[in-house]
């Protein structure tokens, strides 16, 4: 179908076209369009409408000086000429995606020519341009934006190769993540770690619908709290929000599971380390760990002193002994994420040794609430968790897992320490060696290391309105060009930008229903008073 015809061209990268009268309503910002191809191949060149405007020839002063009043006008109709209608034209302008070879879009290297004609693809067209590589497992997050279209990801590129979630507070971003993980969970057999600092995806233990698919993906979910945090008003919250009590394990860490840089960057950064205190560490803490069963704590400080004797030499040594017990005491007591006994119990409730094998070899969804946590507390945990995660990775020969960072730019901040970065850095980095698959989800892109957030080879933008932010994302990401950023400005909270490696072109999304409730709503203000009651109460 002819909508249009090329009237300008500067460049390969886009065109203008002048709309057809009777199509003008079928085209709108986000339409896709297609020309025949200028450069050799059978397949038509793709485009997407990024800018319609209305130009009218009477924008000269001289010529509106005399539309003096409305009777001008009525007599120009009066004669059968209507002034809107023939001063008036439409003008679109389309970024080129390019044509298909293979998998991918391969852009053209020169402009289209004047007066070629501009066709609107049927659906059955446009689905076989829009579809992923057949190959591999597809997600489905939604539909293609103004199409009936399934909009479908590589689920392979899309955790092997890392992904990140952007948006503006409020934009969506955790829905979209509960979408994704849903579809993960209903497509493959991959564990799902989500670590979640506002305790939103317990949420997904309860189905909003009654259908087989919700119910299974409700079933998988698994909660994890830090064994020794009050959890009776969360709870009480979750129990009055969705009429069911939330499922979840207290667990603790073993502290000789701790590699000794853990050990050491946990207690400077909590107490700080002196050089004599440090040498004995490094070498007391090797035999600690030797044996990775969990004994009581002041077995393991009787052993931490006892190896440490052998290094030290007078007095001083002595007391840097002294203290380092005392400090690592510290440490183990008052972090509420250790366990410090077999059969431990807080509030009544058992605290689990946490395993990290059983994390890997079970492929649910395991959901790691530390709302109940301070931030250095949470960066800390999370260091543990992601080094556990990757040791182990390592030693099981690349077996698959996929990790949710909620709030990335707490734990891998662009500037400033953090316990939580080293970690971070190095899945972004080398975790995709050994099948770990990331996925950072964040509000300030500016804020979330680079090392981080370059790797990340699949982009999900929702709304972002920061300049800051959207200029860091023109910078970081590879695959998004200056009329997407433009988009990225005013999409709804169920639109999605998605580019990168787990799509053939970069993708405007309407994103699906979600199978299981959503945790981050938010509140919203009640009235004080009626408007009756307002206007009794101050006449």
């Amino acid at each position: 179908m002819k909508v249009g015809v090329v009237v300008r061209a500067l460049n390969p990268g886009s065109f203008w076209f002048r709309v057809f009268d009777e199509f003008e309503d079928r085209l709108s910002v986000g339409s896709f369009v297609t020309l025949d191809n200028y450069e050799g191949s059978r397949e038509p060149i793709l485009a997407r409408v990024t800018r319609i405007v209305r130009h009218n020839y009477l924008v000269d002063d001289r010529v509106i000086a005399q539309l003096n009043s409305e009777d001008v006008i009525n007599t120009f109709r009066e004669y059968g000429v209507d002034i809107q209608y023939i001063t008036q034209s439409v003008l679109a302008k389309a970024s080129v995606i390019g044509y298909r070879v293979g998998g991918r879009f391969v852009r053209p290297l020169k402009p289209p020519k004047p007066m070629e004609f501009v066709h609107l693809p049927s659906e059955d067209v446009l689905t076989k341009m829009l579809e992923v590589s057949d190959s591999g497992i597809k997600l489905s997050i939604g539909r293609i934006r103004l199409t009936n279209i399934p909009a479908k990801l590589d689920a392979n590129k899309l955790t092997s190769h890392h992904c990140a979630i952007l948006a503006a507070t409020g934009g969506g971003k955790s829905w979209l993540a509960g979408v994704i993980i849903e579809e993960l969970a209903l497509r493959a057999e991959v564990p799902i770690v989500v670590i979640d600092p506002h305790g939103e995806y317990s949420a997904m233990q309860v189905p909003r619908y009654e259908s087989d698919e919700a119910r299974f993906v409700s079933s998988l979910v698994n909660v994890y709290v830090p064994g020794k945090v009050d959890l009776r008003t969360f709870n009480e919250n979750f129990r009055a929000r969705f009429g069911v009590d939330r499922r979840y394990v207290r667990v603790g860490i073993n502290p000789r599971m701790l590699p000794l840089r853990i050990m050491e960057g946990l207690l400077n950064h909590y107490y700080g380390l002196t050089d004599a205190q440090r040498r004995i560490l490094e070498e007391a803490w090797q035999y600690i760990t030797m044996s990775s069963e969990l004994t009581p704590l002041d077995e393991l400080l009787r052993e931490l002193e006892s190896y440490g004797k052998g290094v030290t030499r007078g007095y001083g040594s002595e007391l840097a002994l002294s203290t380092l017990v005392t400090k690592v005491r510290m440490l183990i007591e008052n972090r509420p994420f250790f366990i410090t006994k077999p059969g431990e119990f807080y509030e009544g409730e058992p605290i689990r040794l946490l395993e990290f094998e059983d994390l890997i070899n079970d492929p649910r969804i395991h959901v790691f609430d530390i709302s109940g946590l301070d931030l250095v507390d949470q960066q800390a945990l999370v260091s543990l968790v992601l080094n556990g995660l990757f040791r182990l990775a390592v030693r099981m020969g690349g077996k698959p897992v996929f990790i949710v960072v909620e709030e990335a730019h707490n734990f891998a901040p662009s500037s400033g320490s953090s316990l939580s970065l080293p970690a971070m850095i190095k899945i972004a980095r080398e975790g995709r060696k050994f099948g770990i698959g990331l996925c950072v989800i964040s509000q300030r892109p500016s804020k979330v290391h680079p090392d981080v957030l370059s790797q990340c080879m699949t982009q999900i933008f929702k709304r972002i309105i920061n300049p800051v932010d959207l200029k860091y994302v023109k910078n970081v990401v590879e695959f998004i060009s200056t009329e997407d950023l433009y988009e990225v400005r005013v999409l709804n909270e169920d639109d999605a930008l998605v580019t990168g490696l787990a799509v053939p072109m970069p993708l405007p999304v309407k994103v699906r229903d979600r199978l299981t409730e959503h945790g981050g709503v938010t509140p919203t203000l009640t009235a004080r008073f009626s408007s009756r009651d307002l206007s009794k109460t101050f006449n």
